[in-house]
């Protein structure tokens, strides 16, 4: 991975931990940074089971190329599947804490964002499938 490239994925998690903390304004910070650090594994497990799907039926010839790639999609997309939920779960917990909205309207509103975020999964799929075969076929015809 490029410099360029690390830090722009630094600064995605910088942004995703920020916007979420933010949010998180009814918990301590013992709270709030569990809570940030099961958002960020969460995502990374969704992202690497994202990009495991994405990669079914591309013959990658040399495993530490699939692993290469995966271990860059997967950091890229960590951070920016993190900024679709993490920060309005945040909000949605401290709206409970606080008592402003009851337990089934937070449901119903996490009901949304799921939603949302399966829409947003299938077209990230896609996507990664997408880059996956670009870069075998840059591959192919660069060793050619």
């Amino acid at each position: 991975m490029t410099f360029f490239m690390t830090i722009v994925v630094i600064a995605l998690f910088i942004v995703v931990l920020g916007f979420t903390w933010y949010r998180l304004e009814a918990f301590e910070r013992t709270e709030k940074l569990i809570i940030c650090v099961a958002g960020i594994l969460l995502s990374w497990g969704l992202t690497a089971i994202l990009f495991s799907m994405s990669s079914s039926g591309i013959n990658y010839t040399d495993p530490t190329i699939e692993q290469e790639i995966s271990k860059i999609l997967v950091l890229v997309f960590t951070p920016i599947n993190g900024l679709i939920y993490m920060p309005y779960i945040g909000k949605i917990i401290s709206q409970i804490k606080f008592e402003e909205i009851t337990v089934k309207d937070a449901m119903k509103k996490i009901l949304v964002l799921l939603i949302i975020m399966i829409l947003i999964f299938v077209i990230e799929v896609k996507y990664l499938k997408n880059v996956q075969q670009g870069i075998f076929e840059i591959a192919n015809g660069i060793s050619k």
